[in-house]
């Protein structure tokens, strides 16, 4: 794909606004403002860092919510400024001769469950200055669902929290995540020695008293995600399950080809997900549903052949492989480990029993391991798609079945959305396939017939544009579509804080400052999306 000139497109857009407002005597304050905040974004995002800079400051001049119509000729002296910055010989930085080429985005990330959320935006800054992605959590709530979908590197609790305590939640953490050995650090403005005792008690890592000094942060931050990534390194086994872990899996898949290719003989991958499990931890809470996750383990490690390897995929989400075996002999094994399954009972103390149930996708080894995994999944998600409960065995017409993600990029800086659809058009999912829609505006979204409850979103969110905020847009989808199957980012240049608590109140996933490197986008769209996906 040939580069683009991304400052001629920007010098373009900006002489084609200038056009048009001295074609008028008078201009909006208000539509000033959005140009200098669309500027300030997109300036920053394709490298241009003087000029972002500069827009961001001219800001504070204007208000975005004014009705005053200003003399065309007061703006005369800003828009000499700005025509500057593109026919003066000021060389560009790196990232403005090819946004797509940024530096490398690091897989590793914070969790931040902290109710104060200036506090907590200006430790995820901190952080992404240094390369460490952060989400942020303003409820314990939040933090939890976070937590098991997510599945973060490290995590800060609050002891503050407005709907839990939050000793309380650092210890179900704790428990929870002693298979991965993560680090957990419990913050408090009240630094007395009982709390920093209670933390060690509970499990978690470290305490550390508000406020905090924010070198020394990142580099502890850094120190523990390092040695997290080492210690994990080095075992095979989730401790909750007793399962095989990813790493363990890969290993395996990789030595069962090796020796497939070698032997000519077959070999089975099963695909298994605990049906409607988001509700077993919804209704019952999550200890209740690692009891479901304990129990679904144990059966298969009971019932299968010591030859066998079973491992936890991912969440809710287990695989089997099966040497010298079949896909149809599988499948017998597999329907009767459901109606086993089946029998089990399942409560809590408030509750009557309940069964859960699971589908399964079964793919037979033939020559290619890339799409083993691949064909697997497409079978689980027919056997979803039928109505669960059930096992799907693959077949070659099932080519048609790949599960979609739509990105839907709503932004009326059509530079962004250039920029943004751009780098997405490099990834290939092997599982899933990838849809990119934009609009213009937040209201030819919300007005169109974007949604099908079969599919996944990832909806990338402008908060400034002209017709429909990007906040009255998000709390439009949010009050009339599911989360489940909806992810949402904000994207901003706005610095103020209110904003954005009110846009995580609202039910943002997460929010993204302009300007952002093109590669933090996909890095960040996959670590979201990817409960949706295992």
């Amino acid at each position: 794909m040939p580069p683009i000139n991304y400052k001629a497109m920007l010098a373009n857009r900006m002489e084609q606004d200038f056009s048009k407002w001295t074609a008028q005597p008078h201009i909006p304050e208000r539509e000033i403002y959005r140009f200098l905040h669309t500027m300030k974004g997109t300036a920053g995002t394709i490298g241009l860092i003087e000029l972002s800079e500069f827009c961001g400051a001219q800001m504070a001049f204007f208000a975005e919510d004014s009705t005053a119509l200003l003399p065309i000729d007061s703006v005369n002296a800003l828009m000499a400024a700005l025509t500057a910055f593109f026919t003066t010989d000021v060389p560009d930085s790196p990232a403005a001769v090819d946004a797509t080429k940024d530096a490398p985005v690091k897989e590793s990330f914070v969790l931040i469950i902290d109710a104060d959320a200036e506090f907590a935006s200006s430790i995820k800054e901190s952080l992404e200055e240094k390369g460490i992605p952060a989400v942020i959590a303003l409820t314990g709530k939040k933090g939890m669902e976070f937590f098991y979908t997510l599945q973060p590197q490290m995590v800060l609790v609050d002891l503050q929290l407005p709907d839990v305590d939050g000793f309380e939640l650092a210890a179900r953490i704790s428990e929870a995540a002693k298979s991965r050995y993560l680090p957990i650090a419990v913050t408090s403005v009240d630094g007395r020695i009982e709390n920093q005792i209670r933390t060690m008690e509970i499990g978690a890592t470290d305490f550390l008293a508000k406020p905090l000094t924010m070198p020394f942060f990142t580099a502890y931050v850094m120190n523990r995600l390092q040695n997290q990534e080492a210690i994990s390194k080095g075992t095979l086994f989730d401790e909750l399950t007793g399962a095989g872990n990813r790493k363990y899996f890969n290993n395996v898949l990789a030595h069962m080809t090796t020796l497939a290719e070698r032997t000519r003989s077959a070999f089975t991958l099963v695909l298994m997900d605990l049906d409607h499990f988001k509700k077993v931890n919804d209704t019952y809470g999550h200890p209740v549903g690692d009891k479901v996750l304990q129990a679904f383990s144990q059966l298969v490690l009971d019932m299968k052949r010591e030859s066998d390897y079973f491992f936890r995929y991912g969440g809710e989400e287990f695989a089997l492989i099966l040497p010298d075996t079949k896909a149809q002999a599988a499948a017998i094994l597999v329907d009767r480990i459901r109606s086993a399954f089946a029998e089990s009972d399942f409560s809590s103390l408030a509750s009557e029993p309940f069964q859960v149930n699971f589908s399964a996708g079964i793919s037979e080894y033939r020559l290619k391991q890339d799409t083993l995994v691949s064909m697997a999944d497409q079978a689980l998600y027919q056997a979803k798609k039928n109505g669960r409960n059930q096992t799907i065995v693959y077949e070659l017409s099932n080519d048609d079945l790949r599960r979609h993600l739509n990105i839907i990029i709503v932004d009326d800086d059509s530079l962004v959305r250039k920029l943004v659809s751009r780098q997405f058009s490099g990834w290939k999912p092997d599982d899933f396939d990838i849809y990119i829609e934009e609009y213009t505006d937040g209201a030819s979204f919300v007005e169109s017939d974007w949604y099908k409850p079969d599919e996944n979103y990832m909806i990338l969110l402008d908060g400034v544009m002209p017709k429909m905020d990007g906040l009255e847009v998000l709390n439009q989808v949010r009050s009339q579509y599911p989360h489940e199957n909806i992810v949402i980012s904000m994207l901003t240049s706005r610095n103020n804080e209110s904003d954005i608590v009110l846009a995580l109140k609202s039910g943002a996933d997460d929010y993204i400052l302009k300007p952002f490197y093109a590669q933090e986008i996909v890095a960040r769209v996959q670590r979201l999306t990817m409960r949706m996906f295992n």
